[in-house]
């Protein structure tokens, strides 16, 4: 703050004013060091009252609001745009083709926000409309992870090694053995039901995950035709709530399962 209000061409036109005039006091009297003296203390004082005055400018408050509310905001698109780089080749053909629609309609209400950036209710709802983006990617993220790790192949694989354990069984002798494949069944058995468990939560999420791209696309609208007042906000944060919620949900039952998986 302190830094910028230096830099204002106001102030600096007041110092350049004293560096002159201590260059004219110089050249009109060079062996009166006296009055350089005075001339710079004067033009030092000139800026410093200048700075203090603008740091406690009304206007000056303002505009420091607004650079970094929109540095935040610049921030926020940026992290959009990296997290979007780093996982768009884990999202699959399908997805990936939702994510970048997604992308174009937050590259539309940049646009718009370009010219009403001073707004502060746009500047709220803005930030939350790229908090909702972020989400659904993180989202789409998870749901593509989760996806890949419970695919057909997945499910039958695991299905088969309990068959092939189960026919096993009926060929030891050993009771220990006989204990020890009990309990690996057992295991694989509670294993395939979470597995279910988490096909139809991953189910859930995927419809949710439309859902989220039909809410984007609503704020859109309501923003671009200024339908949308501060309580969008609520609304807005709403959704990124629930996006949240459910890319957790889906993350503690990854790491659940691998747990169980590792016993």
């Amino acid at each position: 703050m302190l830094f910028r209000a230096a830099l204002k061409l106001r102030n600096i036109l007041i110092l350049a004013g004293g560096i002159l005039l201590m260059a004219w006091a110089a050249s009109y009297a060079p062996e009166a060091g006296w009055i350089r003296i005075i001339a710079g203390t004067a033009a030092i004082a000139a800026y410093i009252a200048g700075v203090i005055a603008t740091m406690r400018s009304r206007d000056f408050r303002r505009e420091i609001e607004l650079s970094g509310k929109l540095e935040d905001i610049s921030r926020l698109n940026n992290d959009i745009n990296e997290h979007y780089r780093r996982v768009s080749r884990r999202l699959g053909k399908r997805l990936r083709e939702k994510a970048a629609r997604v992308l174009r309609h937050r590259d539309q209400l940049l646009h718009y926000f370009g010219r009403y950036s001073d707004d502060p209710v746009k500047q709220r709802i803005m930030e939350q409309a790229l908090k909702l983006v972020m989400a659904y990617l993180k989202l789409a993220a998870s749901i593509a992870d989760r996806a890949r790790e419970l695919s057909p192949r997945c499910f039958n694989e695991l299905a088969a090694r309990i068959n092939a354990n189960h026919r096993k069984l009926g060929t030891l002798k050993s009771y220990q053995a006989v204990l020890e494949l009990t309990k690996t069944i057992e295991m694989d058995e509670k294993l395939l039901k979470r597995m279910k468990e988490e096909k139809k939560s991953l189910e859930t999420a995927g419809v949710r995950l439309d859902q989220i791209e039909s809410n984007i696309v609503s704020f859109k609208h309501r923003i671009l035709s200024n339908e949308i007042s501060d309580t969008g906000y609520e609304e807005i944060e709403n959704a990124i709530n629930e996006a949240t919620a459910l890319d957790s949900a889906l993350n503690e039952h990854r790491r659940y399962r691998r747990r169980n998986s590792m016993h």
